[in-house]
């Protein structure tokens, strides 16, 4: 059935009777999806958007699913891969911001990533990178591959709130902000006592709290585990 293999892999386009490559279409999707969100997509305005009748579109991807698999991947594919050489708290750091700053850049990105590993050839290959940073540095491979999921579904979760709340529409934070205020302060002291940090767009400060927290608890547990 469609979508169980998550658009994954993908086999080479067949260049059919169209002057388009794939590239160019995920160029042209991805921007769409910037401009306009995932809800108001279809392979129908792409292909208007590109020039062409539906069809051809789907000489070079089989449908909606793999399209998105590759914009994904080319998205994930923009985080660039320290060197092996580094520590493994370096490696996942620079892995962790570079993967974030990639998905706030494209807001659709996060929302695509629910419910879909990043399976393409980029995402393998950082999904590689940083379970092998932590078996280089004696991380046995239930803890590295444990080490993985945390960090990469915490990388995504965040991502995907900061678009939705800090890169997103304003009025999601105008609600917050309503809402907030509104509060009794005698039944909410501590709440509305902290109710504008809630709003003051620290996004990094409080990525770095939680991705610090992570690499900390992976330490000690390979300290344990040894």
């Amino acid at each position: 059935m469609a979508g169980q293999d998550w658009g994954y892999p993908w086999p080479d386009a067949n260049d059919g009777e169209t002057r388009l490559d794939r590239a160019e279409i995920v160029r042209v999707c991805l921007e769409m999806l910037d401009e306009d969100g995932v809800e108001q997509f279809s392979t129908r305005k792409l292909a208007a958007r590109l020039g062409i009748k539906s069809p051809s579109l789907y000489w070079h991807v089989k449908g909606k699913d793999q399209l998105f698999a590759l914009v994904l991947d080319h998205v994930v594919g923009q985080c660039e891969l320290p060197s092996r050489q580094a520590g493994w708290r370096e490696q996942l750091d620079t892995i962790g911001h570079g993967l974030r700053q990639a998905l706030i850049a494209h807001p659709a990105a996060p929302q695509l990533l629910l419910g879909r590993p990043i399976f393409g050839p980029n995402g393998l290959r950082l999904t590689d990178h940083v379970i092998g940073a932590l078996r280089d540095h004696e991380f046995g491979d239930k803890l590295a591959s444990y080490g993985y999921i945390v960090f990469i579904n915490y990388v995504i979760g965040f991502a995907s709130q900061e678009t939705a709340f800090g890169k997103g529409p304003r009025q999601q934070l105008d609600k917050v902000e309503t809402f907030l205020a509104a509060l009794p302060e005698q039944q909410y002291p501590d709440l509305t006592a902290v109710a504008g940090e809630f709003l003051a767009g620290h996004f990094t400060a409080r990525f770095d709290l939680g991705l610090s927290a992570i690499l900390d608890r992976l330490a000690v547990e390979k300290t344990q585990h040894r």
